[in-house]
């Protein structure tokens, strides 16, 4: 049956356009338009033996795949194309378009597509609707061709790139193509010839049909608009938006397929927007799922929004109470139906079924309230609880899923201690409901630890105790309550605080507990009561609260010691059943309380000077002697000024002598009245006390005075005065004195003046000090020696001292002293320009600043070629000295010269240093005749340096520096070294050296020259002859016989070389090692160094001609020295050999003037002893008539070949001379 329908299908494919016309079987247009082509039928029977035949009208047939093509079009791309020559196709493309969730693209009834899953959806887009079969069917004159189709042209093909058309849309498209009789089809019309190739060929135009009317344009750019055209106008694809990344999909069933799958959370179909956590339904499932959108998975490497054909979207199924799972279904499988309305209400009826609640009961009493506070060791009722759903019914189970039976449900029950470290589970019981009973907990009565505690009961599941299903908590209930400490029944003494002392309370904390050893409060019946032997004990207050504690307890007595005392101090609490506790405490004593000063008398006596000891005692409250840290007693004195106070450290011992420093006050006359006050700083709360001290004057040392006696009278030096004495001048008389502080002179003992120094002197005369007389004191020579004298007296209480400064005065005047202010170096007739200073001194040089302006007429000065012309001398007020100036000489020879100043009898000699005057020559040192030219040989050193000096116009040396001197010769005249610029040293002159010259022979001059301010300085004239150095070589003379004849294996002629100077004689002495003769032919050269000494001639003997034939060069070499060498001229000869003849044997071919002669002799080799080939080159007749005559060879030339064949020789005769050609083979 299958093969029948096969047949009558691919009938009417063959003729559908014989029987519908040229626009086929349009199935969609109205019955009342007309049918062209209406008349046609085409009517196929089919006969099978045994049964009836079976006629069928292809016009009948409503589904063949041109019919079917034509129906799901959408639109259409009618084209001509023009094929070289009178070809003419037609074609037609349709469009057929994806609507929602499939493609319309036709599939071919004969051949249907197998049966795909629900992953073959996301496939599509590679697939593509039209798969892998070609676009075009071949029609030829309205008849199928089915063996021929076309896969596509160039400008319908899909793009490489992916352009503003999806992809999937060139696989839309379906089409036809009709042609003319022009294209050749084969004998059963079942395939074209040449349809394709002459389709595709580049002379092939296309043009666009529109209305009927071809339209010449850019057909790919035509067919790729009518397309994106077609894509937004008619197709209903899925827009994914959104993207969120690439992923892989493990549980697909085809790796291929696993990745990679775009991700989106929305899509835009069919006018609607689908988003991620929307609720939605599916359609075409078993079962009937609902859920909430968790992604949406398109197949490919997508980046951005896209539309495509289909993909899949992931649901969570709802409610997730229930189900907790994961689907992922096909997008065209969702309901676009169904309502938000309709999807709340169905989670909401299935959420119901879930547990929502906890009911419990308390049925023997002793309920727990939310929150309740008891008391340890307190009973918990028994509970009885029920599980509810949100209609309240109970319920033991979980309502059944899809995918299994229902689950058993138990209640879980725990106590729970809230703890800062963690909480801790105290009870854990678990209840199953039973077929007469519901869940049920016993009571509980043991919990007595004190805390925050949770009953927290939870449902759970059966199999796995676990309290949460399908993510969501199963019903719970908690009940928080507290567990506090009970009645107080013994206590317990905390730890104390040591040290504890006298007067000083403390705290004494207790620990009172209740039956399970928890710290409670004290009652505020029980009343604390303490006892201790030797003590008086009082407290404060108690503190009931939980740090419970006997407060403010301060105890007095009698300790003894700074390290204290132990005493049992009993505590009892009535009413307890365990009331009395006894405790071991050390007392220590308390804090200072008071002071004890001793001596105890209110008014003390002391001297003037003399340091008052106190003893003091720091007290306790009870009387202990008692000590702390930073213990510090104070004694501060009023009454006088400068006082000093008294501080005394007792924090270890508590006792102390207060004393320090000597109670001093200034200038007593008699006695004084001081106050005491000493005290504890620290300690505010120890009251000070206060000492009435009356102070006498002291008897001891007390002021030092200084006496001058003059005559009978006695001036008293003052300390720090200063006394005007002559320098040098010894002061005498000088006599002290010494006073205690009630201004009585005190006799001096040896004791006392043991003590007593003066600075002037190391050695003093005791037995003078004794009398009160003082050693003489030296003035100092120089006035601006300033002396500080002083005398001292040191003991153990006071320290005095009284001195004076002397100022020495200059003496009468003894001596004069001048001294140049500057230079003391002047020229030649020029003024000094330095000042002379001239000063009068005493006898020790010291300056006279009392004279005045007349003792100027008393100086008089004196030297020889003194030019006093231009002296000046001036009287200087301030500085109390004579000023000289414009001091010259006159012309005379440079020097020292001396200057005699006189002030009345006194004189003092000056030396000045003359020298010459400012330069005005050039000289040439120690080159005295140069008249005559100084004869140098080229290339030699003078015989002495060249030292040129500058000097005054009489001839004087001059010694100005940085003269620049150049030398002036001819450029032919070379000086080595090169510097021929210097500049003049301190003393006027500039040293060029020793110079080595190079110039040609014969006389030269040269001249230095000086520049001094704009004026030019010449030097005599340096004549020089120079002559040729008969030692330096400059060329090589070789002679030989220049006739010779070079034969290979012969020697050369003797070669006789000489070297000439450049005064061209032979030099002698020649070292022979230094010459050598080179020979080269091309690049190899021969050194030969056997040379033959003669006279002054070297001789090259013996030397081998090279046994091979060619041109070379001879050279021969002289060694100046490692870098310079001298080289002859190159000797060239052509290397001969040896002569030889031999006979040929010609014919003679005709007797006229140009004949032919034949060598008989085909191959004769050419060589001489060493193998050189010859070519013969003129040939001269004897007798031209002679039938047979041996030739003559006149001349032979070597030429370079091996060996020499001659293989045609051709003799020619001409105005007598016959010329032989040849080829020749070189071997």
């Amino acid at each position: 049956m299958t093969c029948q329908i096969f047949y009558f299908y691919l009938k009417l494919h063959i003729y559908h356009y014989y029987i519908h016309g040229s626009k086929g079987n349009e199935i969609n247009l109205p019955k009342k338009e007309g049918r062209p082509f209406s008349n046609i039928d085409i009517e196929i029977s089919m006969f099978e033996k045994g049964k009836t035949p079976k006629i069928m009208n292809l016009r009948e047939i409503k589904d063949d795949m041109q019919t079917l093509y034509i129906s799901t079009a959408a639109d259409s791309f009618e084209f001509k194309a023009n094929v070289e020559g009178d070809g003419i196709v037609e074609g037609i493309i349709r469009y057929h378009p994806f609507l929602y969730e499939k493609e319309t693209y036709p599939e071919d009834p004969c051949f249907p597509s197998k049966e795909e899953d629900d992953e073959a959806d996301c496939f599509a887009v590679e697939r593509g609707a039209r798969g892998k079969r070609p676009i075009f069917e071949c029609f030829w004159n309205g008849r199928l061709i089915p063996y021929t189709t076309v896969e596509e042209f160039e400008w319908c093909a899909a793009p490489k790139k992916r352009g503003p058309t999806p992809i999937e849309c060139y696989k839309r498209i379906s089409g036809v193509l009709f042609t003319n009789d022009k294209f050749q089809v084969s004998t059963n019309k079942l395939t074209f010839m040449d349809l394709e190739i002459r389709l595709k060929d580049k002379n092939t135009i296309f043009t666009r049909i529109v209305n009927g009317q071809a339209q010449r344009m850019k057909i790919d750019r035509e067919f790729a608009s009518w397309l994106k055209e077609c894509h937004e106008k008619y197709d209903k694809q899925i827009k994914f938006s959104h993207f969120k990344g690439l992923i892989t999909r493990p549980e697909v069933s085809s790796k291929r397929m696993q990745r990679p799958w775009a991700t989106y959370s929305a899509i835009e179909w069919d006018g609607k927007t689908y988003k991620v956590e929307q609720l939605v339904k599916s359609i075409k499932t078993v079962p009937i799922y609902h859920g909430s959108i968790q992604n949406f998975f398109l197949y490919g490497d997508h980046d951005g929004d896209v539309y495509a054909p289909g993909g899949f979207v992931q649901l969570a199924l709802e409610p997730q109470a229930l189900y907790d799972e994961i689907m992922v279904i096909p997008i065209h499988k969702l309901d676009r139906s169904a309502s938000d309305t309709a999807l709340k209400r169905y989670i909401e009826e299935e959420m119901a079924r879930l547990p929502d609640k906890l009911s419990v009961t308390w049925p023997e009493g002793d309920e727990l309230l939310p929150d309740e506070t008891k008391l340890a060791g307190s009973t918990i009722g028994a509970l009885k609880v029920e599980i509810l759903n949100k209609k309240g019914e109970p319920m033991q189970k979980l309502p059944g899923s899809r995918h299994g039976g229902s689950k058993k449900l138990l209640v879980e029950l725990k106590v729970i201690l809230d703890s800062p470290t963690g909480n801790k589970e105290i009870i854990s019981h678990i209840s199953q409901h039973g077929n007469k009973w519901p869940f049920w907990f016993k009571k509980m009565e043991n919990i007595n630890k004190l805390g925050a505690y949770t009953l927290k009961l939870q449902v759970v599941l059966n199999e796995s105790n676990a309290d949460i299903y399908a993510g969501r908590s199963l019903p719970s209930k908690t009940f928080k309550f507290n567990i506090i400490e009970g009645k107080p029944q013994k206590f317990s003494i905390g730890l104390l605080d040591p040290p504890f002392r006298v007067g000083l309370p403390f705290s004494i904390p207790l620990d009172v507990q209740d039956e399970f050893g928890h710290s409670t409060y004290l009652r505020e019946d029980i009343v604390p009561n303490l006892e201790a032997s030797g003590l008086t004990l009082h407290y404060e207050e108690v503190e009931r609260g939980p740090n419970c504690a006997i407060k403010g307890i301060t105890a007095c007595g009698l300790v003894n010691s700074l390290q204290g005392k132990n005493f049992s101090l009993k505590i009892t609490l009535p009413g307890l059943k365990e009331e009395s506790q006894v405790l071991k405490i050390k007392l220590l004593p308390g804090p200072p309380c008071k002071l004890e000063v001793q001596p105890n008398s209110d008014i003390l006596k002391t001297e003037n000077g003399v340091a008052f000891p106190f003893h003091v005692k720091v007290l306790d409250k009870a009387g202990n002697l008692t000590a702390q840290p930073k213990l510090i007693v104070h004694c501060k004195f009023s009454g006088a000024p400068d006082l000093p106070v008294y501080t005394v450290d007792c924090s270890s011992t508590g006792s102390n002598i207060l004393t320090g420093n000597v109670l001093h006050v200034q200038n007593i006359k008699k006695e004084q009245i001081i106050n005491a006050k000493i005290e504890i700083l620290s300690c505010k709360n120890v009251p000070p006390l206060e000492k009435t001290i009356k102070i006498l004057p002291s008897s001891r040392v007390a002021k030092l005075q200084i006496f001058s006696v003059e005559g009978e009278k006695a001036i008293h030096i003052k300390h720090q005065d200063e006394i005007n004495w002559i320098a040098g001048d010894v002061m005498q008389n000088l006599i002290f004195q010494m006073y205690d502080e009630g201004e009585r002179e005190i006799k001096i003992t040896p004791t006392l003046a043991e003590k007593i120094k003066v600075n002037w002197t190391p050695t003093i005369d005791r037995e003078q000090l004794l009398n009160g007389f003082l050693p003489d004191v030296k003035v100092p020579t120089s006035v601006n020696d300033l002396r500080y004298n002083e005398v001292t007296f040191h003991d153990e209480h006071v320290s005095l001292g009284s001195g004076f400064t002397v100022r020495p005065l200059p003496d009468d005047p003894k001596h004069i002293k001048c001294r140049i202010k500057g230079s003391d170096k002047l020229q030649m007739c020029e003024t000094l320009q330095s000042q002379i200073e001239v000063m009068i001194t005493d006898q020790h040089g010291n300056h006279i600043r009392n004279l005045t302006s007349s003792c100027v007429t008393s100086l008089g000065i004196s030297g020889n070629d003194l030019d006093k012309s231009s002296l000046k001398i001036v009287w200087q007020e301030d500085t109390q000295t004579i000023c000289v100036t414009g001091i010259r000489f006159k012309t005379c020879p440079p020097g020292i010269k001396e200057l005699c100043f006189a002030w009345h009898e006194f004189s003092h000699f000056v030396r000045l240093n003359l020298v010459g005057g400012p330069p005005a020559k050039l000289l040439l040192i120690d080159w005295t005749d140069l008249e005559e030219p100084v004869p140098v040989i080229n290339g030699k050193e003078l015989h002495k340096p060249l030292i040129l000096q500058v000097c005054d116009q009489w001839n004087n040396p001059s010694s100005e520096s940085n003269v620049r001197i150049n030398l002036l010769k001819a450029s032919s005249v070379k000086i080595t070294p090169s510097n021929l610029l210097l500049k003049t040293d301190e003393n006027g002159r500039a040293n060029f050296g020793i110079v080595t010259i190079h110039a040609p022979r014969g006389e030269h001059v040269m001249q230095f020259k000086a520049l001094y301010n704009r004026n030019t300085l010449y030097c005599p004239v340096i004549k020089l002859n120079v002559l040729p150095d008969p030692e330096k070589p400059i060329c090589l003379n070789v002679k030989y016989d220049k006739d010779a004849i070079f034969i290979a294996g012969s020697t050369f002629p003797d070669f006789m070389v000489s070297v000439i100077s450049e005064a061209n004689n032979i030099i002698v002495n020649v070292n022979p090692g230094r010459i050598c003769m080179k020979m080269w032919e091309g690049q190899r050269t021969t050194k030969f160094h056997k040379i033959i000494l003669k006279c002054c001639f070297f001789y090259f003997r013996d030397k081998m001609v090279p046994e091979k034939v060619g041109t070379y060069s001879i050279q021969f070499l002289f060694a100046i020295d490692k870098t310079n060498a001298l080289n002859s001229e190159q000797v060239c000869f052509l290397k001969n050999i040896m002569q030889i003849i031999f006979p040929l044997t010609v014919f003679w071919g005709s007797s006229l003037l140009c004949c032919v002669w034949l060598l008989l002799c085909a191959s004769h080799p050419l060589t001489d002893d060493y193998v050189t080939g010859f070519v013969l080159e003129t040939l001269s007749p004897k007798d031209a008539s002679e039938s047979s005559k041996n030739s003559e060879v006149k001349r032979l030339e070597p030429f370079l070949c091996r060996s020499h064949e001659a293989t045609a020789l051709t003799l020619t005769a001409a105005s007598g001379n016959f010329i032989i050609c040849q080829n020749c083979y070189c071997h």
